[in-house]
Parts: C-alpha cells; structure tokens; sequence
C-alpha cells in the first residue's frame, strides 16, 4: 500500500498551538474529510519529520494521538495506518450489526412502526470517540452550560448545518436547545401565547398539542388539508400562532408548494402572527432537490424554526432546538428562567464533536440511501399484497407511507387487531381533530429489513382483507 500524500500539511511555529497539536489536527482533518482513504499508509515519522521540520518525536506524539482516538491504527513491522472511520457494516447473513467487529445487541421495532430510525446503523463506535474525547479535553461540557440557551459548539455547529442543508441564516445566539421537537413546541407556545388566545394546528396533526394549549387555556382553531397542504386560517379571528409541517406534511405527507408557504408568510405579516415551522424529518427526501425551508425565505421574522436529531440520530438523543428570531430572544431567555431547560448538557458537546468531524453528515447520507431502497421494497410491498385494498401516494419523502382505507372501515380496530399479529402501524384517524376523519394506516419503513417487512406484509393484508 502506497503511503498517504501530505496534502499540503504545513505547521507554523509562531502559533500558540504546540506543534504537535498543529499535525495532529491537521491530519485528523484530513481523515475525517475523506482526502486520506481507509487502509492508506500514513509517511513515517522519521520522513513526515523531515518534510515538516520538526523533531521526531512531535510527530510520534502527534501519531500517538492519532491512534488514541482510533483515527490511526498501527502495524508492528508495516507502519501506521489510516483507520475505518464510523462504518457500521451489515452482515446480510445473520443480519447482525457490527462496529469495529463488535456485535452491537438491539431488538428492533415490530414493522411497520412509522417514524423511527434503525438504530442498528448508527456508528456507535464514532460516537464513542467523540463522548471520550470531549470527556478527556473539556469534561466540564458533560456536565456545566454556562448559556441557558445551551452548548455553545453545538449551536455554531447547528447554524453551519442550517444554512448548508436547509438555507437558513442563523447565528448561534438565535438557537436554543431543546429535549426534542416536543419541548421546543412547549417552549414555543408558553413564549408566544397567552391565555385566552388562539392557536392554530393542522387537521389532521399532532393531536397531544391541543391537551397541552387546553391546559393553557388557549383556543384551537384547525387549518383544513387540500392538495396543497395546510390552508392558512380563514377564521375572522386570528390565532396568534399557527403550527406547520411544511417540509412532510405529519401524517399525510407531501411537501407544501412555495405558493402556498408564501400564502401562509402574508398571512403571518398581515395578522401580526407567529409561524411555527416543525422540520421534524426534512434529510429523508429521496428524489429531487429539497425544498427550502420555509424560514429562509422569511425576511420579516414571523416564522420559528424547529429542529430535531431525533430521526437522524436516534430517539434516545433527546435532543432538538429552535432558531429564535432576533426579536423574540429576551421573550425565550424569560420563558427559560421562569420553566428552566430540560434540554441534557451531558450529549450537547459530543453532538458538536460528532457534527465536527464529519460523522453526522455521513450517516446522514447513508441512512437516507438505505432507507429510500426500503421505500422502494414498501411501495413494491403495498402494491402486489394490498393494491386491491387500500391506495396511497408516493411523496418520496419523509419515514412513513400512509395508506388509505377503504369508506366505513374501522382502522382503529385493524390496527389494534394487526397488533396481535405482531404488526405494528398507527391508524389515520387518531389525528383528526373530530370524528369525521379518512381511515388509514402509517406504515414505516426506515427500521426494518426488506426481510422484516416481507414476512409482514401478509399478515397485515389478512387484518384489512378480513
């Protein structure tokens, strides 16, 4: 194998930081970038001494370091060598999951469970590395934040993400942190809404939040669904906040068109109203370009945007956050003081690491190739077991397919009858606001086998066929 090329690695001794610290980092990134390739062999210390100028033992130190936090691997006798950074490999024999060759024990969900991840994918061992490197060079960040609005990397990590994936300008004083989408949704409403104003929610949607505003004393008013979306509120009276899924439309799905979003931003600007954008799962796009979010192209500052690594990283991360328009800071910090943050400290800086080093972008884009192949095998699934039963749109988006039913049928008790069978899939109707609702079914794919789901698809269409 034929060593790495230094890639223009230069250090500068006029700098603050050691000079071993200044290799190390500069090979690290070179890693983690992909410029250095898996299995690639690292030049000697002795002839990277040479290039660099600097002592021998700066670069060993450096390698040292490289090995220590598994960006390296070193063979006695062959040298050092560049390591398999965050792969996680599945075994099509016993479907078992490795990392770094260690099997990694999981019970999945039971399909077609809509909205989770598979969590047998996920790079444990990186992760690993970067909670044990944050614990090692800045262990007061597991336990102490001195901002209520959270980890100050991740934030700056989190604005860099934005703008590159979703085209929102922010700036880390505007994000808050979060436990997940769900707290930041409370967040939301205790800052923007008052007791006796009006709240508006899609239909259907997610139904806890009007348990929550009816404990506030809020009013719900329902924005209806056409083929575009949600429909902005044609009520004379003006709810002071309205709540979007704009990106996937939860549970129907469907991204809203941009006439429609710039409908609902005049109306915002026009009523004096608040936008809560929820982009609760917009890096599952699996065919074309993805569509902006709606908060990039809000130049008034009525639209909050929330955000979640809860279906990208896993749902034991609770771990989400907002972008605070300029405006409503102070509003937020006093919200934060008088409820306080339920948002962890310990996973905020490891989650900044991880972000960092690349790995988060990686299995981004690894976990979206798998699971749009698993959408693929779904959609092939309904149509040969359940075309005759049920119909359905392809978004080519989102973690779920709802199906519909047909009129009259009880999906209630076919999903609670499915679950006997070991099935497992939320009924559409438990998201309408009233009894009068379209029956159906959520049907997950991104957790499950193209195995796991074949071997439930027929007792999912013997439920709904009898």
């Amino acid at each position: 194998m034929p060593e790495t090329p230094l890639l223009g690695l230069t250090v500068d001794p006029q700098l603050s930081t050691s000079l071993f610290e200044q290799v190390y980092e500069g090979l690290r990134q070179r890693v983690v970038s992909g410029q250095f390739s898996a299995g690639e062999r690292l030049p000697s210390s002795r002839k990277l001494a040479e290039e660099l100028g600097v002592s021998r033992t700066t670069i060993v130190v450096a390698y040292d370091q490289l090995v220590a936090e598994g960006f390296a691997v070193s063979r006695p006798g062959s040298g050092l060598y560049v390591a398999k950074i965050g792969e996680v490999e599945w075994d099509s024999d016993d479907e078992t999951v490795h990392a770094n060759d260690v099997a990694i024990s999981f019970v999945p969900p039971k399909p077609f469970a809509p909205g989770r991840p598979d969590l047998r994918l996920f790079p444990y061992h990186q992760w690993g590395q970067c909670v044990a490197r944050v614990a090692r060079t800045s262990p007061e960040a597991l336990i102490v934040s001195p901002d209520p609005f959270g980890d100050f990397e991740l934030r700056s990590e989190i604005c860099r993400y934005l703008l590159e994936w979703r085209g929102v300008k922010a700036r880390p004083g505007q994000i808050l942190i979060t436990a997940g989408s769900g707290d930041a949704l409370e967040l939301c409403i205790r800052t923007l809404v008052s007791e006796g104003d009006l709240l508006s929610l899609e239909n259907p949607g997610y139904q806890s939040l009007q348990a929550f505003a009816g404990s506030l004393g809020l009013k719900t008013i329902w924005m209806e669904m056409d083929e575009q979306g949600a429909m902005p509120p044609r009520s004379s009276k003006r709810p002071k906040l309205a709540i979007l899924t704009p990106s996937s439309q939860f549970p129907l799905g469907g991204a809203m068109p941009m006439a429609r979003r710039k409908g609902f931003m005049n109306w915002a600007t026009e009523n004096k109203s608040w936008i809560i954008e929820d982009d609760y799962d917009s890096e599952f796009r699996y065919a074309g370009r993805p569509i902006p979010a709606l908060a990039s192209f809000d130049g008034e500052g009525r639209t909050i945007y929330l955000g979640s690594f809860t279906k990208v990283f896993s749902t034991g991360l609770r771990l989400g956050f907002v972008v605070v328009p300029e405006g409503l800071i102070g509003d937020f910090t006093r919200t934060l003081r008088r409820f306080g943050s339920k948002a962890s400290i310990a996973p905020q800086r490891p989650l900044a690491e991880f972000m960092t080093s690349g790995a988060f972008y990686r299995h981004i884009r690894k976990v979206r190739r798998i699971y749009a192949e698993r959408r693929a095998v779904l959609v092939d699934l309904i149509k040969a077991h359940l075309g005759d039963l049920v119909s359905f749109e392809d978004h080519r988006a989102g973690m779920h397919l709802t199906v519909i039913l047909p009129g009259g049928s009880d999906d209630r008790a076919i999903a609670a009858k499915a679950a006997t069978k070991g099935v497992n899939c939320s009924a559409l109707s438990t998201y309408y606001a009233s009894p009068e609702s379209t029956p159906g079914l959520l049907l997950g794919f991104c957790a499950f086998t193209e195995s796991e789901m074949v071997e439930a698809i027929d007792g999912l269409r013997d439920v709904i066929a009898n």
